[in-house]
């Protein structure tokens, strides 16, 4: 069975992407397996290729809430999907990125989505969003940068610093690697279609009526909920006028700095 794997920081499109891939109709689809109770930072970069064909052969064949996102289907946050005989096996992460190279090397039917959004866009988004930045006891002047009050365990990435880490290095995969698949945030929104065409073309999945219809609906409404996958396409730019324009300034200037000037759109 295929593996697709949806990489990216936190609030970067990995659940909207996630979704567009679930919308396949032989597509198993799971979310944030390490983060779950039954798989609880199960690998390492010192894990065997054993035990990571091991974990996504667990992937398959499993019923459990979090995993499969059941509450956020129920409430309409997240589609459903019509599924017939999988034939690929999919998760979205925006953790464990440390274990992207070793699933590349020890994988053998295996892709990898790098999504990357515009730094502002996503440091914005995690300031709106209350479970994960308020109620974590986080501070926009203290934590925008280094992320430190979400650093509470292993495989965790967040702020600035680790937008520009895991950049570079889905950068270096995407030239390293073939399967190495990356995108902008900015292009899947302005041009949903074409983009995920694309995408599975290069990834070897096909494009069916269900993603038509999902790719065509999704934009249509504003959900305020930040783990919906229906949004305008304004959540690009509302950073413009939301974020502190001290921080923006920064982090474009040390984007730009860090040769990364390509993703400031």
């Amino acid at each position: 069975m295929k593996t697709v794997i949806i990489a990216g920081m936190p609030r970067s499109g990995t659940s909207w992407l996630g979704q567009i891939v679930n919308s396949v109709p032989s597509v198993l689809f799971r979310t944030e397996p390490l983060f779950s109770y039954r798989f609880k930072n199960q690998l390492d970069v010192n894990s065997s290729c054993s035990e990571i064909n091991d974990f996504l052969s667990a992937l398959i064949d499993l019923d459990d809430d979090f995993i499969l996102q059941k509450q956020n289907h129920a409430d309409g946050y997240y589609p459903d999907f019509q599924h017939s005989s999988a034939t690929t096996l999919a998760f979205k992460t925006t953790r464990h990125h440390e274990l992207l190279e070793r699933y590349l090397c020890c994988a053998e039917n295996i892709h990898i989505i790098g999504i990357v959004r515009h730094p502002c866009g996503s440091i914005n988004s995690w300031f709106k969003s209350y479970r994960e930045f308020e109620k974590q006891n986080c501070n926009q002047a203290r934590d925008w940068r280094t992320g430190e009050c979400r650093k509470t365990s292993v495989g965790e990435y967040w702020g600035f610093d680790d937008w520009l880490a895991v950049t570079r290095k889905f950068v270096e995969l995407a030239e390293t690697h073939k399967n190495f698949h990356l995108l902008r945030y900015s292009d899947l929104v302005a041009d949903s279609l074409q983009c995920v065409e694309a995408l599975f073309e290069s990834t070897g999945m096909p494009m069916t009526r269900q993603t038509r219809e999902f790719l065509a609906d999704c934009h249509t409404r504003h959900d305020q909920n930040p783990y919906s996958v229906f949004k305008t396409k304004t959540v690009v730019d509302d950073w413009k006028v939301e974020l502190n324009p001290s921080i923006a300034e920064t982090i474009i200037g040390d984007t730009k700095a860090a040769g990364l000037g390509y993703f400031l759109v």
